[in-house]
């Protein structure tokens, strides 16, 4: 797993919903025959996670409540659906998607996150799949909220 502080590649749809205040990609070269869509990996993101990072949501979940922010428990049958089928769920959609490329939006009142996963496919069954970050920051919560959070999405995101 690679951290690139490159900029996004021309013709990626996350590229779309620039500006932001904060960007990242993470890149991961993989041979492997299995069909894998970005529609696969932004569910298994979503919806399968090691009990360490379920208490970390829990964690969070409890300290973002008395300001108001967004924490419910999902449901991650209705989660795969929203991102299979381009549907909402809750503060969740999907606002692109390509055979190659799948965004997925967060969007709360103190800030809107997009998050891409990106895969493309080369010879000798060859994936690279990369995740990409955008974070638009809309008022002081959202500074005061998600940069000291930094640290823990590069871990889970890897």
């Amino acid at each position: 797993m690679k951290i690139k502080s490159e900029n996004i590649p021309d013709g990626y749809l996350i590229k779309q919903f620039l500006p932001a205040n904060y960007c990242d990609i993470f890149s991961y070269t993989r041979k492997t025959s299995k069909m894998i869509t970005p529609d696969d990996v932004q569910v298994a993101f979503w919806t399968i996670q090691p009990s360490w990072i379920q208490n970390l949501f829990k964690i969070r979940n409890i300290l973002v409540k008395p300001f108001g922010l967004k924490g419910e428990e999902k449901s991650m049958n209705e989660i795969e659906d929203c991102i299979r089928n381009s549907c909402n769920y809750r503060f969740i959609s999907i606002p692109a998607k390509s055979e190659s490329e799948t965004v997925l939006c967060l969007d709360d009142k103190h800030l809107k996150a997009y998050l891409s996963v990106h895969i493309d496919k080369a010879e000798n069954n060859t994936k690279t799949i990369e995740t990409i970050t955008l974070v638009q920051l809309k008022n002081i919560l959202g500074y005061l909220y998600f940069y000291p959070i930094i640290p823990f999405h590069n871990i889970v995101v890897k």
